[in-house]
């Protein structure tokens, strides 16, 4: 943190000059959020999937687009090579879904349109990848419902060639290429302007809660880890002084604290000159230079990875903590997320009255228990995620589309404790990697089956 811009034992900004700015800032960001919600919340899944070879190995995805070109409703998306080559395709684009190739040669991204309900973004899902594992068996490869690359480790020689990605390896080093493995499960759910950082906060809370019951990538780089999500416990090395993933440090005052809190964190990669290049600043220091910028806000903002983020571009909270799932479970975490986001009226107060004036801190505790130990770690208070997990249902049932019915493989998870990287971890275990992947992989028929309710 960059001295001039430390606050005061009071809670002050030590360097006025810079209080306008984010005020000036704070306010363009919440102009992204609509001042009040329609009478249901909408949603859109973005959905990230490993694919490898039968060894396990990850593969160069790109090799599928014309396979998936054969669908008129798709268009391909182009993207400036970071090897001074000419623009090559990073994703396809319709209607209703998109795929983008992610940090990683080997995964695919999925995300659908904003959906009035989960049945609805559940059956776009699931003829997105129907599409892309038909693709993928054409040329005998698999597409997992998992967490990680199994098998390859994070790699420059599996990074997909993006300017930016390039850009962020320069100013990262080795820690970047751990996101050219991981394969996530996010939420967007619309919010309203007056809400913002009330949600930012929530969101940042259930975190440990996410994880307990959605950790799925406890094997990465053909070997065992001690985490039940690798994925989440190694992003937690990545900056930890900067706390640019999983909860945030403390809970927001407002939306200036928030812009603030943010900008004292090195500013990774700059627009400059018609090209993206890496820095090592705080942003608070471009800020000084540059006044209130709100583009390049956008573009700082985009490349802090907490597990809650305000996304002005679609007036959303992202969910972002949880591994990819099980296909047989595909809709479990885009249930568990929508019902928590819409129950925080009376799951909020709850945690807060359960833990006391140390709640944060001790669900910081329990997140780092979680992304270890799963279900087995102790909850912070008796019997928290029954009593959590009842209030989700409850607010998705009063929403009326029938979607609580969803939740029904993280009762079953509760009820066993235990969450997929538990039985992924008891596969391995006995099968090795060939029986992984077999469990993993996500089968043409299970893709059919996913479409019904």
């Amino acid at each position: 943190m960059a001295l001039s811009t430390a606050r005061t034992a009071g809670g002050e900004i030590a360097d006025k000059s810079l209080a306008p700015i984010f005020a000036e800032l704070a306010e363009r960001f919440a102009a992204g959020f609509p001042l009040e919600m329609p009478a249901l919340r909408t949603v859109g899944r973005e959905a990230e999937f490993p694919i490898v070879a039968a060894d396990g190995e990850a593969v160069d995805a790109r090799r599928l687009w014309q396979t998936l070109l054969i669908n008129p409703q798709l268009e391909p998306e182009y993207g400036a090579s970071a090897l001074g080559q000419r623009d090559f395709i990073v994703g396809l684009k319709g209607p209703d879904f998109s795929y983008a190739l992610e940090v990683g040669l080997g995964t695919i991204e999925i995300s659908t349109r904003p959906c009035n309900n989960l049945f609805e973004v559940q059956e776009i899902m699931r003829s997105a990848v129907a599409h892309l594992v038909s693709a993928a068996a054409r040329a005998s490869w698999r597409v997992l419902g998992y967490g990680v690359q199994p098998r390859s480790r994070p790699s420059l020689r599996i990074m997909s060639p993006k300017q930016r990605y390039l850009s962020l390896y320069r100013a990262m080093a080795d820690p970047w290429l751990w996101y050219t493995v991981t394969a996530a499960d996010q939420l967007h759910v619309a919010i309203s302007r007056g809400e913002m950082v009330r949600m930012l906060n929530y969101g940042s809370l259930i975190t440990p809660i996410i994880i307990a019951l959605c950790a799925n990538s406890p094997v990465y780089a053909g070997k065992e880890s001690p985490y039940c999500s690798a994925r989440e416990g190694v992003m937690a090395a990545i900056r930890a002084n900067e706390h640019r993933h999983g909860m945030l440090p403390r809970p927001m005052r407002d939306l200036a604290d928030f812009v603030e809190t943010i900008s004292q964190v090195t500013y990774l990669i700059v627009r400059a000159g018609g090209e993206i290049v890496p820095s090592s600043i705080p942003f608070t220091e471009y800020l000084r230079e540059h006044g209130a910028d709100y583009p390049a806000f956008l573009f700082h903002e985009h490349y802090i990875w907490n597990s809650a983020r305000l996304r002005a571009a679609y007036g959303t909270i992202e969910m972002r903590p949880a591994c990819q799932q099980p296909w047989t479970e595909t809709m479990a975490v885009a249930a568990l997320n929508l019902g928590l986001i819409e129950a925080e009226a009376a799951i909020h107060p709850l945690i807060i009255d359960e833990l006391g004036e140390e709640y944060w801190g001790r669900m910081r505790t329990y997140h780092q228990q979680v992304i270890r130990f799963g279900l087995d770690a102790p909850q912070p208070a008796p019997d928290l995620l029954r009593r959590v997990l009842g209030l989700a249902e409850t607010a998705l049932a009063k929403r009326g589309c029938g979607e609580e019915r969803l939740l029904t493989p993280v009762w079953r998870r509760l009820d066993r404790r235990q969450n997929p990287a538990q039985r992924a971890r008891i596969v391995f275990r006995h099968d090795g990697m060939a029986g992984l992947i077999d469990h993993v992989t996500i089968r043409p028929g299970e893709v059919k089956r996913a479409g019904h309710r």
